[in-house]
């Protein structure tokens, strides 16, 4: 039967069971409104027309005792009146022959009342007897009131008994089908669901049961074709799909860097040679390990999982050191990456992180030969430093009045060549700042730094420079217990570094803003000018050593910016710049709060 035939006939089951319930409600509630109606319409009538002819009796009485000689008629009157309307509602048992009784009594009593002279006796003898038929009428219909209300009390009971029996097993009958079909409905779709679940497991032997003849079985029947279809589908892919794995191993093994490959529970899937040698194990005593496992015996591979299972801050950059690792009995150095490799499963809203790839690579020809490069930059500076020097001397020399007095021009001259010389200073300071990074070996000495006191000392530095163009530097500052973790040396000297750059490309008489700001966990320091701005295509490379501005015929080496980089990022900081063409240029950097 279909599932919509099953819906039809339990909802239709269900209706029938309370109109069932409706039906047997009103057919008692209707057997005691007859009860009721039967009291009100048979036995009070008679009750009222007795009454009416016992009043009449009352007042035939009173005349009677006041020795009047007429009068009778109207209570005669209503006494025949009462006495049709009675005749006419004859319902007990033997209360149609005490009525005739009745009838003939008030004969009786208008004979009495109408022949000869009044006989007050006999009069009061038919009253009497009048009175004692209307009163045994009377008891007789009231002892039936009170029987019928004892009938409709009972029925009222029946009712309300029979109310509850049905009732109950109405609400019986309606919990047992609402407990029972959707567990009929839901115990199909249930197997279903677990069917699916293993099918997405990649377990396709799985089958859903068959039974009956409606749209689950017929559903069931599909399900079962797709998983056996599935089934013979990896069954004909197996082999291809060993063979690409045998074809993606050979191409990792040639690669020269050494890789690694991870689950998402850092378990080790694959491996190449190099990565086997550097390791120094076989193949089949670390796949299926867990990375942490073989970690706990294995130096270099402890060294290369610790900052995976530790992670990084938010202010952090991920970022790994060179490991130094031997190999062949020779010393060399590798430069760690890891891969996080993440996948969007099909149907899914975002993606999950399926594992990871660490890859070495070997970058000890490239540190050897950026060591000499280093070493001969750091070696001409030195160099440069002595004639530096002695020009500086010579320079001096000949502006002293005892070596003899000079002219304008000369004077001019002088000036020019310390100027040029100063730099030419200058340049070799950054570029011996610039092989500093690059060898490591400069130091960074993270502190609390007082913002307002930062830009104070930046500000002091560059004000000859600002004064001589008649720029202003305004300033909006944070509390004045705001503070940084940076070192005070360098950090100063960056933001020497923009406002120099800021005074530089300002026109004179202009107004350079300073600023710092909330941002989020960090603080911001921002430096604006109403310069010619940056072109967008060109921000990036402003942070690279020895890049300036397209036609940009100032003064420098394009290393400030760099080094600025450099420093900044060391401190755990960030540096970027917001800028349009002819609408000035905006510099920041962002340096952490202390910790609370």
């Amino acid at each position: 039967m279909k599932i919509k035939h099953q819906l039809l006939l339990s909802f239709g089951f269900l209706f029938l069971v309370i109109l069932l319930l409706g039906g047997v409600g009103s057919f008692y509630i209707y057997r005691l409104a007859m009860d009721s109606r039967a009291i009100i319409k048979d036995n009070n009538r008679s009750l009222a027309y007795l009454q009416e002819i016992d009043e009449a009796l009352d007042d035939i009485h009173l005349l009677l005792n006041s020795n009047k000689a007429g009068g009778f008629e109207e209570a005669l009157s209503t006494i025949r009146k009462n006495l049709v309307l009675q005749q006419a509602n004859v319902t007990e048992r033997g209360e149609e022959k005490l009525t005739r009784q009745l009838a003939a009594a008030v004969n009786t009593l208008e004979t009495a009342l109408a022949e000869g002279p009044l006989d007050p006796s006999a009069a009061r003898v038919a009253i009497h007897e009048v009175s004692t038929l209307a009163n045994a009428i009377y008891h007789m219909n009231q002892d039936a009131i009170e029987q019928r209300n004892q009938i409709a009390g009972k029925t009222a009971d029946e009712v309300f008994l029979y109310m509850i029996i049905f009732g109950a097993a109405g609400i019986l009958i309606g919990l047992s089908f609402t407990m029972g079909m959707p567990s009929v409905i839901s115990k199909p779709i249930k197997a279903f669901n677990e069917a699916i679940s293993q099918v997405a497991r990649g377990q396709y032997e799985v089958t859903v049961p068959v039974t009956g003849e409606n749209e689950f079985a017929q559903l069931a029947q599909s399900f079962n074709k797709m998983a056996q279809k599935l089934q013979e589908y990896e069954q004909s892919n197996l082999a291809k799909i060993l063979m690409e794995k045998k074809r993606l191993d050979a191409v990792i093994n040639q690669f020269n860097d050494a890789i690694i490959g991870l689950d998402d529970r850092k378990a080790i899937i694959f491996v190449n040679e190099r990565a086997l040698s550097i390791l120094g194990v076989e193949r089949k005593a670390l796949l299926g390990q867990y990375a942490s496992d073989f970690a706990l015996h294995n130096p270099l591979m402890q060294n290369l999982i610790r900052r995976l299972m530790t992670g990084f801050e938010e202010w952090e950059e991920e970022v790994y050191e060179p490991i130094k690792i031997t190999e062949g009995n020779k010393e060399k150095l590798f430069s760690p990456e890891i891969i996080h490799i993440s996948s969007k499963p099909a149907g899914g809203a975002r993606k999950i992180l399926i594992g990871h790839a660490i890859i070495l690579t070997d970058i000890t020809e490239f540190a050897e030969k950026d060591s000499a490069k280093t070493r001969f930059m750091a070696t001409l500076s030195h160099q440069l430093k002595t004639p530096v020097a002695a020009i500086e001397m010579a320079a001096s020399i000949l502006d002293n009045e005892k070596t003899g007095e000079l002219n304008n021009g000369q004077h001019e001259c002088i000036e020019m060549i310390r100027e040029n010389n100063k730099r030419i200073h200058r340049m070799i300071n950054e570029i011996l700042d610039l092989s500093k990074i690059e060898s490591g070996s400069i130091e960074i000495i993270n502190e609390k730094i007082n913002i307002e006191q930062l830009i104070k000392k930046a500000i002091l530095g560059v004000m000859p420079f600002a004064e001589s163009k008649h720029i202003e530097i305004k300033t909006t500052l944070l509390g004045p217990k705001a503070a940084v973790m940076a070192d005070p040396q360098k950090a100063v000297w960056v933001l020497n570094n923009l406002l120099t750059n800021a005074i530089r490309y300002s026109p004179e008489n202009d107004v350079i803003e300073m600023a710092a700001l909330e941002s989020g966990k960090n603080i911001m320091i921002t430096v604006r000018d109403n310069g010619p701005g940056i072109e967008p295509q060109q921000k990036d490379k402003l942070f690279r050593p020895y890049s300036r501005k397209k036609g940009d015929k100032t003064e420098g080496a394009g290393l400030g910016l760099a080094i600025s980089k450099e420093f900044i990022e060391a401190m755990g900081g960030s540096i970027g710049l917001h800028s349009e063409p002819k609408r000035g240029a905006s510099f920041w950097i962002k340096l952490r709060k202390p910790q609370a």
